[in-house]
């Protein structure tokens, strides 16, 4: 009787500190974002619209709307000159009809176009494709272009995810940094 009286205090006494410990999910995605940081991204918390919330999300049980989010991460590619003539939108993952790329959708339109907006829809469609790591949004601003997503990593190792993050990013920061001035 005295044995299991020890074995209940002890095993009270260390299941609080074994609840402590980081889950293997957890882990992963700081060791996904220390990468990102070492390869230059900037990693912060974001909120992009839930596109496909249920009527229930959208409206309160007071009837009030609400405007349902999905909190994921975003790395950041910065541009160190400024991308303030380039091509300026957000896009995101949706099957909702889009005039600009299948699959992904905008909630304000695009700004600072080129002359030829269907060319450069191809080339942004071909990047953001094979963005990894479970992308719900993609955008392109002044300051840089960024990933938004939730952070799967499935089969692939983190070094895998960071590089195709960032070898998207600056895929589209090049792109923006060589298109001709215009607007659609």
């Amino acid at each position: 009787m005295i044995w299991l009286l020890i074995v209940l205090v002890v095993a009270l006494a260390i299941g609080p500190i074994l609840m402590l410990r980081p889950k293997p999910r957890e882990r992963a995605v700081a060791a996904l974002r220390t990468a990102a940081r070492t390869a230059g991204l900037t990693v912060s918390v974001a909120r992009v619209p839930h596109l496909h919330a249920s009527a229930e999300d959208r409206v309160s049980a007071g009837g009030r709307d609400r405007e349902p989010t999905i909190e994921c991460a975003s790395y950041r590619l910065l541009a160190p000159g400024g991308l303030e003539d380039a091509p300026q939108w957000t896009l995101y993952r949706s099957e909702r009809e889009n005039r600009y790329l299948p699959g992904w959708t905008t909630l304000t339109p695009p700004r600072q176009l080129p002359p030829q907006p269907e060319r450069y829809w191809q080339l942004i469609a071909a990047i953001v494709e094979e963005l990894p790591g479970g992308c719900l949004g993609v955008e392109a601003g002044a300051d840089g272009v960024a990933w938004m997503g939730q952070e799967r990593m499935g089969d692939s190792n983190v070094e895998a995810i960071v590089q195709g993050i960032r070898q998207g990013l600056e895929a589209i920061r090049d792109l923006h940094l060589d298109v001709p001035k215009g607007d659609a």
